[in-house]
Order: C-alpha cells, then structure tokens, then sequence
C-alpha cells in the first residue's frame, strides 16, 4: 500500500527563553487536527535539527504522534550547544544557519511559525512568496508565544 507523503516545516525560537508551555500546546493541538485529517497519511515534520526550543517540542510532539522527524538545517547546527534532536532523516544544507532557507521552503507544503526570530520571520516571507507564485490555498499557521530572553 502507497501512502502520501505531506511534509509541515516548523519554525520558530531555537532558544530556550520563550513561553515553552504556551508552545507546546499550541502545536499540541496543531499536531492533533493533522493526525486527525490526514489518518493514512505519512506526515513530516520538518524543522532546524536542533535540540532546543520549537524544534525540540516539535520532534518530541512528531514522536509522540509517530510522524516522521526530518531535521534540515545547514552545518552549524552539529556545533551548538544543546546538540542535535534524534531525527529520522537529516537533511544538511550549507555551512551557516540560513544557507538552508530556501531549500527548505522548496522541501515543505506547510508551514507552522510559533514566535520565532528573524530566521523564522524570513523563511515565512519565503514560504508567502512560494504559495503566491504556486496560487495554492494557504497552507500556512502562524502563532505568537511571549519572548522572555
């Protein structure tokens, strides 16, 4: 049996100093409404590698809903601090962070921001500018969460 494959890319603070709780439930309930309206649907979810902030909370949501966990960020996400997440796929573009952006968005059919800085800001730009040129519905959520840093 064949199954489709939809791939969410997630973005939003890769630091710690954010309203994590407000975030979790936030894609909590986002993970919910995929799970329940793509049932025999392979789903990735699709975010910066690293093992901190919203990348974090995705994967650990992505497991617990047994999506597929894709991290996709450029080299320099082997060298920072928190380390990597234990994703299923790796997908490494370019040396510094942001050299990924636009692959990325090619990579993705949704995107989902929760907060997130001025990476996160550009690749929803990105993202904007793709559905436009591809006069698709939007696939696009969006969500603020309070910086505490």
């Amino acid at each position: 049996m064949e199954y489709d494959v939809i791939k969410f890319g997630v973005v939003g603070f890769s630091k710690n100093a954010f309203d994590k709780k407000n975030a979790y439930q936030i894609l909590d309930k986002i993970f919910t409404g995929i799970a329940t309206k793509y049932p025999n649907t392979i789903i990735e979810i699709v975010s910066g590698y690293t093992n901190s902030g919203v990348p974090k909370i995705a994967y650990e949501l992505a497991d617990k809903y047994g999506f597929v966990t894709v991290g996709f960020s450029a080299e320099q996400a082997l060298e920072v601090s928190s380390g990597v997440y234990p994703v299923s796929k790796v997908i490494l573009k370019g040396e510094r962070f942001g050299d990924e952006s636009e692959d990325f968005i090619r990579y993705i059919d949704h995107l989902i921001r929760v907060g997130g800085g001025p990476q996160s800001l550009m690749e929803t730009e990105m993202f904007k500018q793709k559905q436009e040129q591809q006069e698709a519905e939007s696939s696009l959520i969006e969500h603020e969460v309070e910086w505490l840093g």
